[in-house]
């Protein structure tokens, strides 16, 4: 990926959250770059703060710090029109299909409401642009282009919020568990078509989720947060088959295999996820780690490359760190 141009970069990025008196800790001090053209798988257990940091690079949830820079413009500076017009670049594709669209409204609406709003196309260029995006995602508009909303499956309304959220022609997606509430053949579906329309479309995806199937198979790198952190980050491939962090082996060991003739030895992780409300010192997957010592409870481990572009955030990687 060095030789490809960083459409996407996070620096620092923090997310707090205040609960009577106390500061929850979401996202804290996450780093990472995403590059022109790839899919950044996003992972971890739920309450890791994956949902949080789609929301934070959107600017739908306001980082308590960091930076954020889309395309060479910093967004966290920016307030009002000017934000909203260099967010058009970036679209976000919601968890529940059905509760992102209106149900009060035509699907063809739907989709054009992007258009409307900032006045791209009218009249019969708007409609051409709408009919081919529904065209495109599965719907065809002259049979449900009236429908509303709520006439629709999940599946369905998935493919409409795809289609709205192509409107402006954006250069990055963030999907945000796009497939967990659909039926596995439904998910396929829905994953092909978007494999595919990135590739018509050139677009970059962060690809949030929490099945590590589904995550393998569409990524190019992924990346593995545990309590508001970054363990882990690097190819797709190389991840699955040579995890560098305890916790990605953990998470690995216990997906299961689609094959019902494999064999698992499967390492069970202990105990539940500290409260973001009072993460540990140091490392804070340390006390379900059973490989932490003082050092880990005292220090803080920063992401260190262990093979070129893999990088990990552990004082006792498994694979040995670079010289």
């Amino acid at each position: 990926m060095s030789n490809k141009k960083v459409l996407l970069e996070v620096r620092n990025l923090e997310v707090n959250f205040k609960k009577a008196g106390q500061v929850v800790s979401a996202v804290a001090g996450l780093n990472f770059d995403i590059y022109e053209g790839e899919t950044l798988g996003l992972v971890g257990e739920s309450g890791c703060g994956k949902s949080t940091t789609g929301r934070a690079l959107m600017r739908i949830v306001e980082p308590t710090n960091g930076t954020i820079v889309l395309d060479g413009k910093e967004l966290t500076s920016m307030k009002g029109r000017e934000l909203r017009q260099e967010r058009t670049k970036m679209q976000m594709i919601f968890q529940d299909p059905i509760s992102s669209l209106n149900p009060r409204r035509r699907v063809k609406d739907i989709v054009a409401e992007p258009l409307d709003c900032w006045g791209s196309a009218e009249g019969d260029e708007r409609d051409r642009i709408v009919f081919d995006l529904l065209n495109r995602v599965g719907i065809d508009p002259a049979i449900y282009g009236n429908r509303y909303a709520r006439q629709f499956s999940g599946g369905q309304c998935q493919r409409i919020s795809i289609a709205r959220s192509l409107a402006m022609r954006p250069k990055m997606l963030i999907c945000d568990e796009m497939v967990s509430a659909l039926d596995v053949s439904i998910q396929a579906q829905i994953l092909n078509l978007l494999e595919d329309l990135k590739e018509e479309y050139g677009l970059t995806l962060l690809f949030i989720a929490h099945d590590l199937a589904v995550v393998k198979n569409v990524s190019d790198r992924v990346a593995v947060m545990y309590l508001g952190k970054m363990c882990e980050i690097g190819p797709s491939d190389l991840m699955y088959d040579a995890p560098a962090h305890p916790y990605t082996k953990f998470l690995l060991s216990a997906a299961l295999e689609a094959n019902p003739d494999s064999i698992q030895d499967n390492e069970v992780l202990s105990g539940e996820p500290p409260s973001p409300l009072n993460p540990p010192s140091g490392c804070r997957f340390r006390t379900r780690c059973p490989f932490a010592t003082e050092l880990c409870a005292s220090q803080e481990p920063l992401l260190t490359e262990v093979t070129p572009g893999h990088s990990v955030a552990c004082h006792y990687p498994l694979t040995t760190v670079k010289a």
